[in-house]
């Protein structure tokens, strides 16, 4: 045996927050530090979200079908 302790190949997210992440975190703090990063990433992404397929103001909308919406990420903001 060699006196390196064994490297662990998890790759998914923490049993305890279910973030991605490479390792569990250990404590509870490690968690909510994780879950600030994940909110923080999401509103960065939502941010730069924008409608899309939405009837301009001159185009008449079929009266038996409510117009469809759709969100595209303006992908030229993201890192």
């Amino acid at each position: 045996m060699s006196g390196s302790p064994k490297v662990s190949a998890y790759a998914g997210s923490c049993p305890f927050c279910g973030v991605a992440t490479k390792v569990p975190h250990e404590t509870q703090e490690g968690c909510i530090a994780a879950l600030r990063e994940e909110i923080g990433r999401m509103r960065g992404i939502l941010a730069n979200l924008k409608p899309t397929g939405v009837p301009g103001a001159g185009s008449p909308a079929d009266e038996n079908h409510a117009p469809s919406i759709g969100l595209a990420l303006n992908k030229t903001e993201l890192h």
